[in-house]
């Protein structure tokens, strides 16, 4: 079906203000024709219109750029995909000896390398990107390689490392030259810092509360520690392009053609099948149920089909930014949504309302069904963070005073946690994010704020050596299945006794 452009705007119009969204960036593409590329609301959240030259952070959907590089690489002859990633780079490794020697490069772009996200270990740390690669060595893997779909953003920094060194320039560079130009994305950036002095970016906002549904306040752009001046973030290839809807839909039809744009071709149709070509399966997802089925990742892309039709898709989320990209190769559609709004719905449900529209399909508001997935979806990471410390046992405290907790507890591949007493009370200092601790029960303490993803509430147990100083501490800094609490301890000075804070 003929997409109109008018009663798809009306829609997204009339639902800004209930979603509390400042603006949203939108593209829809069917074959060569161009049906919408523009924005709605106010990029500033005062004064500013979106058009469709706003730059707006895309965050993961940019894996899927980080994969087609890879593809331009195996065009070239340069990277064999089914190589272990140890023949490109050679000081690589992992805890897991035969997994470091085994894993290829369609692996890591796959989600199947067994990694799990441990996102605090690159989140906020400050650490550079040689410094994560070789952090990777202490951190565990919670599966077997190749035998279950585990999204981490480091699978997808590995392989950013690899394009630099098969290509000899920095990631971010490659983009540039290798797609972003030659594809005539001329507002399109691989370094947050560039496009924020770019001018025309949206703001970026959340919620006046963590995790409710309600409130729009500006927060300050995600920036890691370690990006300077020519000097893009660690985890680049995991999410750090930044364009506009008139480039993005230039990217839709790229990948709706196969590899080629405007008669140009720059990777071959065969390595283009195999980014859309499902390689690991995923357990299906209730809320978008009956409609969306048979879940699986390809390289960059989810898979699924809907309503009987194969769909990829891939959401993306940063601090202050949600966005959604999809295509439908049978109706040669694709579309593209990006919001100023953190962990915003909104974008993805923009995208089921325009293929709906395609398919003439109305048995489904996505717009309502999404906002309620939405607020339920905050509910079950609050429930799922409160869960890990269970009801608090009534009449406990503390076995030690409160002095006895502070200091300083190490765990390799992650910055320190930092315990220290602010009014009387104990506090947190870990990555970037300084937050409070309450008592919880006996040796447990919880959060009173937010750190990166993690809600207030989560939980930090504290044990005792033997001679009875505490002297470690333990906290589940995530939610993946196999995932178990990540273990700090406090140094030990060269004289025996504990460091000193």
């Amino acid at each position: 079906m003929a997409l109109q452009a008018q009663p798809i705007l009306d829609a997204v119009r009339a639902q800004l203000p209930r979603w509390e969204a400042p603006s949203i960036s939108y593209a829809v593409v069917q074959g060569d024709q161009i049906v919408l590329a523009g924005g709605a609301g106010l990029s500033d959240g005062r004064a500013r219109p979106a058009d469709g030259k706003t730059l707006y952070q895309i965050a993961s959907c940019s894996k899927a750029f980080t994969a087609t590089a890879a593809a331009l690489l195996a065009t070239d002859g340069a990277l064999d995909l089914d190589a272990p990633v140890r023949e490109y780079l050679p000081a690589f490794r992992l805890p897991d000896s035969y997994a470091g020697d085994h894993l290829t490069t369609r692996d890591f772009l796959s989600h199947r390398s067994g990694l799990p996200r441990h996102e605090y270990a690159w989140y906020g740390t400050g650490f550079t990107r040689s410094e994560l690669m070789e952090n990777l060595r202490y951190l565990p893997l919670t599966a077997p390689i190749r035998y279950t779909f585990q999204y981490s953003n480091f699978n997808y920094m590995v392989v950013g490392c690899l394009v630099e060194a098969v290509s000899g320039l920095p990631f971010e560079e490659f983009l540039v030259r290798r797609l972003f130009r030659p594809l005539g994305m001329e507002r399109t950036y691989a370094y947050h810092a560039r496009a924020r002095e770019a001018g025309n970016h949206a703001l970026a906002f959340d919620r006046d509360e963590p995790f409710v549904m309600a409130g729009c306040r500006e927060i300050p752009f995600y920036r890691s520690p370690a990006e300077a001046d020519g000097v893009g973030d660690p985890t680049a290839a995991a999410g750090c392009v930044v364009s506009c809807a008139e480039d993005m839909a230039r990217w839709l039809r790229f990948q709706l053609g196969r590899g080629a744009l405007d008669g140009r071709r720059l990777v071959r149709p065969e390595w283009m099948d195999l980014q859309h070509t499902p390689h690991v399966a995923m357990e299906l997802d209730p809320s978008y149920a009956p409609q969306r089925t048979d879940s699986a990742y390809c390289l960059g892309w989810f898979l699924h089909h809907y309503r009987g039709l194969r769909m990829l898709e891939h959401g993306g989320n940063i601090d202050g930014f949600a966005s959604a990209a999809a295509l439908v190769p049978e109706l040669d559609l694709g579309v593209f949504a990006s919001v100023n709004m953190t962990s915003s719905l909104l974008a993805e449900a923009f995208v089921y309302d325009v293929v709906d529209r395609a398919l003439g399909a109305a048995d489904t508001d996505w717009y309502d069904r999404l906002y309620r997935a939405n607020g339920d979806l905050y509910d079950r990471i609050r429930a799922r963070t409160a869960a890990v410390g269970g009801a608090p046992v009534a009449g406990t405290r503390p076995s030690h005073d409160l002095s006895a907790y502070v200091g300083v507890y190490e765990a390799p591949g992650y910055r320190p946690m930092r315990v220290f007493l602010r009014d009387g009370q104990l506090a947190l200092e870990f990555n970037t994010f300084t937050v409070g601790l309450r008592h919880h029960h006996y040796d447990a303490f919880t959060t009173d704020g937010v750190i990166g993803e993690l809600p207030p509430g989560l939980v930090l147990t504290f044990f005792a050596e033997p001679q009875g100083g505490i002297h470690q501490v333990e906290a589940l800094l995530g939610s993946e299945p196999g995932l178990q609490p990540t273990v700090f301890r406090r140094p030990a000075a060269r004289d025996g006794r504990e460091a000193a804070v």
